[in-house]
Order: C-alpha cells, then sequence, then structure tokens
C-alpha cells in the first residue's frame, strides 16, 4: 500500500494563497458546528485542559463552556512533533486557559464536531488585552500586600 505524503513545502503552491473571509464561531455554538461537518471553519474558545489518553494516539483539547465531548480539537500523535514545533515544543503548555481560534475541516466523531490539527499554521494564540486579568483565573486572589 503506497500513501502519498503531503509536505508542507508543497501545500504552498498547491493551495490558494489567501483565504475568504470566513465568521469566526465560538466553540459554544457546537450546534452549529455539527450542521458545518465536513466544512472549512474557524473556531474560536478557550481551552480548559489538553488530555492525552492511556493509548497516546491523540492529545484532546477540551473548551470552558462546553461539555467536554461536544466539540473537541485533536492533535493525532503522527502530528504531535510538527504542531508542538511551532510551540517551543510543547503545544499543551502553549494553549491551556488561553484563547484560541483554530481553523480546519469540521469532522464528525461519534456524533460530535471536531477539528483535526495537522499543523502549527491551524492555531492561533489569541493575546489578552493590555490592562486585563485575561490571563489569571477567576478563583485566583490578588497578593494581599
Amino acid at each position: 500500500l503506497c500513501t502519498p505524503v503531503a509536505r508542507a513545502q508543497d501545500a504552498a503552491t498547491s493551495q490558494p494563497s489567501t483565504k475568504p473571509a470566513g465568521e469566526v464561531i465560538e466553540v459554544k455554538d457546537f450546534a452549529k458546528l455539527k450542521e458545518l461537518i465536513g466544512t472549512e471553519v474557524t473556531v474560536r474558545g478557550k481551552v480548559s485542559e489538553v488530555f492525552v489518553p492511556r493509548s497516546a494516539t491523540v492529545s484532546i483539547f477540551n473548551f470552558e463552556g462546553i461539555e467536554r465531548r461536544a466539540f473537541n480539537v485533536v492533535v493525532p500523535k503522527a502530528n504531535l512533533d510538527a504542531v508542538n514545533a511551532g510551540f517551543d515544543g510543547d503545544v499543551a503548555a502553549a494553549v491551556k486557559d488561553k484563547t484560541i481560534t483554530v481553523t480546519g475541516t469540521v469532522a464528525d466523531y461519534r456524533g460530535n464536531p471536531q477539528i483535526q490539527l495537522t499543523k502549527p499554521e491551524q492555531i492561533k494564540i489569541e493575546k489578552a488585552a493590555e490592562g486585563e486579568d485575561a490571563e489569571r483565573p477567576a478563583e485566583e486572589k490578588p497578593k494581599q500586600e
């Protein structure tokens, strides 16, 4: 069995250089994501945890404000090194507790929508607005002086 391998340098010439500007869908709108299975979309949400099952075949991004399986971003083990390379070797640490946007094709996994990551360019980490305490968990209290 021969499987073609797509290389990143090949993708640049075979894909259009600009994508049409589309809407960004919030992870909480997973009902809409279900309707968009098979479509490339950009999804936005805050990562609550990155879970690696005992099998270690995949890394799963879970998001705040939705049930664990309602929508996930997954990084198959085969793509993990490539995705990690774009985030100083540790995408899990880079995205945890951060609001991210992910672009990819919505797939159906056991009745729920998910996006599979194959390259780091699919993830964008949003910067917190200056002066906001977006990085500090709500339950953390300011230090007493």
